[in-house]
């Protein structure tokens, strides 16, 4: 009896809990894709899901998921109380892709594949009937031979004959062209509308995917849910156009960003963030091995790159490849746990039997790709930005920066016969300028390309703005004189440098041109005579003066050219070893 009435109450309680699932409320919804955070290779979106929830238990499927959805990354969130219970996610098979353009786009290559088969097979008819009137043709010609052979043909037929044949041909052959002129611009449209739709589908299969969120409400109410996933095959590069307005010392910053996205699913007037930092998905953290060391004998002459070797001699980019993939397996977190204690014990080895110099060089090393790869930066862009899944190039604007700039022209003659136009730019904006190329243009012409390094906030940086051929500068060895004193050789060099201004107006103008330098103190190389004075400028005097790049700050006067033109004369002399000649070293 006893074990009767256990039996009934646990039917009653399997009963009770199946009532409960099938009373959990169904949606089933899309939702709205509201903002888009697109990193370096992937994008964090979130679409806004607005529904009326009974209360109690609700299961809310997320549908149209793309194809390049990263599963583990999926994540919900709601406010007030309103709790999300658990998110899963699932794929299931579908006989074909259900978004509306790529059904449309299905109808018409179906639609023209018909017209094509049509066509052909119209021209193969044509075709058929042309065999037959050539053997009627070929027939009428033997009937011809024996009537004439017989006397009976007369020129009134064959010349029908004639001419009927030859209307036949034309008219073939007009036809044919015709339609071969249809089937090739057929096949040539048939082939971009498959293109498109190989561009629309790249990477998905035929999948519905979705997200099935179960979420507790305390009473009735209208919740907004959001479902956050990454996406893989999003990326953002920086790019620059700099306009110079030398009249105003200015110089606007126009700040773009190139976005391209394939990642199965379109983003309409979404909110965009645009983010060089990593995306982080995993909350534990990696844990620090201990590193057990022992001794290894060395082979001589051979140089070691692995665990107990010395440090190999790697070059910037192989550095940079090795810091990418470090900061890859930091954003995985405890998951790359076995790869960042390798990588650490490997940078440790090496830098405990690696030499004082090789250790100073390869941290120098990495304070450069700190320096280029290390900010870390987060552009919320202005409005809505609709950015379709497309393989092509989408152009959006981050900022644009009115930049205070002082102008110089730049002349080095001894290596280039151009003058150049040059400004030292101040970011007193808000904005951080990533590292990339730019267009420049000066005047509303455009002068070039070039690169933009980092820019912080408040840091200054140089921008050319092409060639100014106006200015014209000649330089030219005057004169070299030899003389022996004791054992030593005495070279003085006496440089003559032209500067011609072809403008009205005045021009400043930095001159630099170079003596050779030495560390070694056998080799005697003085600056005798200068007819103008070097710049007094600090960071010159302090850094470059001392290695022998000689520089003048100069104001050219309009419109002196030829005799009228600036010239600067200087003089050195070397003095060294008379049975030695000078050679440059590699710094």
């Amino acid at each position: 009896m006893k074990m009767k009435k256990v039996k009934i109450l646990y039917v009653l309680f399997f009963i009770t809990v199946l009532n409960s699932l099938c009373l959990a409320a169904n949606f089933e919804t899309e939702g709205r894709i509201s903002k888009v955070t697109v990193y370096r290779g992937q994008a964090l979106v979130t679409r806004s899901l607005e529904i009326d929830l009974p209360a109690g238990s609700s299961e809310v499927i997320v549908t149209s998921l793309p194809s390049q959805i990263v599963p583990d990354s999926i994540y919900a969130q709601t406010a007030g109380s309103v709790k999300v219970l658990s998110v899963r996610y699932r794929e299931k098979a579908v006989k074909e892709d259900t978004r509306e353009e790529v059904k449309k786009l299905d109808s018409e290559i179906e639609s023209l594949k018909r017209e094509i088969y049509h066509t052909e097979r119209k021209k193969g008819h044509l075709d058929n009937q042309w065999d037959m009137f050539v053997k009627l043709r070929q027939f009428a010609a033997d009937a011809k031979q024996i009537d004439t052979g017989r006397g009976l043909l007369q020129f009134e037929p064959i010349k029908n004959l004639a001419e009927f044949i030859l209307e036949k041909a034309d008219a073939y052959i007009e036809k044919t062209l015709a339609f071969e002129d249809q089937i090739a611009d057929m096949k040539k449209e048939l082939g971009l509308l498959e293109r498109k739709l190989a561009e629309l589908t790249a990477g998905s299969s035929r999948t519905k995917r979705q997200a099935v969120v179960y979420i507790s409400s305390a009473d009735s109410k209208k919740a907004v849910i959001e479902l956050n996933y990454l996406v893989n095959n999003a990326n953002w590069n920086q790019l620059y156009n700099l306009r110079a307005n030398p009249d105003n010392s200015t110089v606007t910053i126009e700040y773009n960003a190139v976005i391209n996205q394939i990642s199965g699913e379109d983003w309409d007037n979404v909110t965009l963030t645009l983010s060089t930092a990593e995306p982080a998905m995993v909350a534990e953290p990696p844990v620090l091995e201990p590193m057990m060391v022992a001794l290894f004998q060395p082979v001589p002459g051979q140089q070691q790159t692995g665990i107990g070797g010395q440090m190999p001699q790697l070059d910037l980019k192989q550095m940079q490849e090795r810091q990418s993939l470090r900061k890859r397996s930091i954003i995985a977190g405890i998951k790359a746990n076995d790869e960042l204690n390798t990588y650490a014990t490997q940078t440790q080895i090496m830098l405990m039997n690696a030499p004082v110099s090789q250790i100073e060089d390869y941290q120098q090393r990495l304070e450069q790709i700190a320096r280029i790869e290390g900010v870390s930066v987060t552009y919320s862009l202005p409005g809505q930005m609709t950015l379709p899944s497309r393989n092509d190039r989408q152009l959006v604007s981050i900022a644009s920066v009115s930049a205070k700039a002082d102008f110089t022209l730049l002349a080095s003659p001894l290596i280039t016969d151009y003058v150049y136009l040059q400004a030292e730019l101040l970011n007193d904006s808000d904005t951080i300028l990533l590292p990339g190329p730019a267009s420049m243009f000066c005047d509303g012409r455009f002068v070039g390309q070039a690169n933009i390094p980092l820019v912080t906030i408040g840091e200054k940086f140089t921008a050319g703005f092409g060639i100014d051929s106006q200015i014209q500068v000649k330089h030219e060895l005057d004169s070299k004189k030899t003389r022996i004193q004791g054992g030593n050789r005495i070279d003085t060099y006496n440089y003559r440098i032209a500067l011609n201004n072809f403008k009205d107006t005045p021009a400043g103008i930095r001159l630099l041109d170079r003596l050779p330098y030495s560390q070694n103190s056998s080799i005697k190389i003085d600056l005798t005579e200068t007819s103008i004075p070097l710049s007094e400028d600090t960071e010159y005097v302090r850094t470059l003066k001392k290695k022998g790049l000689l520089r003048w700050d100069l104001q050219l006067e309009p419109n002196t050219t030829d005799e009228n033109a600036t010239i600067v004369t200087y003089s050195f002399t070397t003095e060294y070893d008379r049975n030695m000649n000078l050679t440059p070293v590699k710094q």
